[in-house]
């Protein structure tokens, strides 16, 4: 058998490091880039290092898991470059068995930006978007090229163009799921800015937030623990600690935490719960959303999920600069056609329930409205747009 081979083992499927991955793009670097580091820190370590092509294919096999990190000089020169423990890097507080195992799951990322009507027009026009719709409500779509995963863009009429980018993951905890999702954040709302600026040819667009939506395939966890890690996910930042500047959160940390909260349970009242039993097990809070089809053919579909989440983010990013504009001392201004009278509509599709909508659907729908509080910024913007008309 092969070192690949022995490290995954067969007919396994690889577990990427994400740890790895999540602090070389924390800093910027490629993977050529990290292999010069490692150069660099060689000679200052004293260290024989492998030829630089040799390095950039296995750093590639370390990240991806196709192989595991068994030499001493490329664990000191990890640890070297990121200013890390091994255990921070490598390690799991998991016994021997349960740490070949990992949970499968698909990271949905919805980062939405408001144009205007006019960026928007530059937009639809240059990157080639057509027309489509979510739901009830029209729209331009297209694929967006992202190095991560599968990107689709959306641009809703009333001025907001929201991202949704796909990932595949496997991870081995919670605590794993939770550093990924801090350490890309931020270069996710990097690159959706630069990428709307660019293309709009404006230093406007700024992409505030990134929401998440975790749909679990694989499950590590049953009975209680299931049912605690699904809460975790959907707010996976209560493992992280603050951390310091230069360092960050510690995984070591969060794995405790992790450990603990699985031990003696985690509940939180800003979390709603929403799956059926038997069914799936749904999860929504303010952070995002998690959801497990435990009887695949009768659960909600990915498609009901991301639609939902493309609307509600869509709308509050809407709700959002009508209320900027009021905080700075100005009279909300928008579109004619998407006024007050166009909010109180909407307003009533999200919050009623529709003839045929099933009862996993709605349940959905009123977890994402009340955690979001979209409700509640619709009737304030509804109420700041009729005041500022005088109707």
């Amino acid at each position: 058998m092969s070192s690949d081979a022995a490290a995954i083992g067969e007919g396994k499927r690889p577990t990427p490091n994400l740890v790895l991955i999540a602090r070389r793009q924390a800093k910027g670097w490629g993977r050529d880039r990290l292999a010069r580091e490692f150069e660099r820190l060689g000679r200052q370590l004293e260290l024989t290092t492998p030829e630089l092509g040799a390095m950039v294919k296995a750093i590639y096999r370390h990240e991806t898991g196709r192989a595991a990190v068994r030499d001493e000089v490329y664990l000191r020169l990890y640890c070297a470059a990121f200013e890390a423990t091994p255990h921070e890097l490598f390690g799991t507080l998991s016994t021997g068995a349960v740490n070949c195992q990992s949970c499968g799951l698909t990271s949905h990322k919805f980062v939405p930006v408001y144009l205007g009507p006019e960026l928007l027009s530059t937009l639809i026009e240059r990157a080639n978007l057509v027309p489509g719709s979510v739901q009830w409500a029209d729209c331009h779509v297209g694929q967006v090229e992202h190095p991560a995963g599968l990107c689709e863009l959306y641009a809703f009429p009333w001025g907001v163009a929201v991202f949704h980018l796909a990932e595949e993951l496997s991870v081995p905890n919670v605590a794993s799921l939770a550093m990924w999702r801090r350490q890309t954040y931020r270069e996710t709302r990097q690159w959706a800015t630069e990428w709307l600026c660019e293309r709009t040819g404006s230093d406007t667009p700024t992409a505030h937030y990134v929401l998440s939506a975790y749909w679990l395939h694989e499950s590590l966890w049953n009975g209680q623990d299931l049912e605690t890690a699904m809460r975790l996910l959907s707010m996976p930042r209560v493992l992280l600690d603050r951390g310091t500047e230069e360092a960050g959160p510690s995984l070591h940390h969060a794995e405790l935490v992790e450990q603990m909260l699985l031990r003696e349970g985690f509940h939180d009242s800003r979390i709603d719960e929403f799956g059926i039993r038997g069914l799936s097990i749904g999860c929504a809070s303010w952070a995002g959303l998690s959801y497990y089809p435990q009887a695949a053919g009768r659960a909600l579909q990915t498609s009901d999920l991301v639609d939902c989440e493309l609307l509600v983010q869509a709308l509050w990013c809407y709700c959002h600069r009508v209320h900027e504009q009021v905080e700075e001392g100005c009279d909300p201004v928008v579109p004619p056609e998407y006024g007050w009278r166009w909010i109180r509509a909407v307003r009533s599709r999200l919050t009623m329930t529709r003839p045929q909508e099933t009862a996993q659907h709605a349940a959905m729908r009123r977890a994402v409205l009340e955690t979001s509080e979209l409700g509640k910024h619709l009737t304030t913007a509804l109420e700041l747009l009729r005041d500022t008309s005088g109707e």
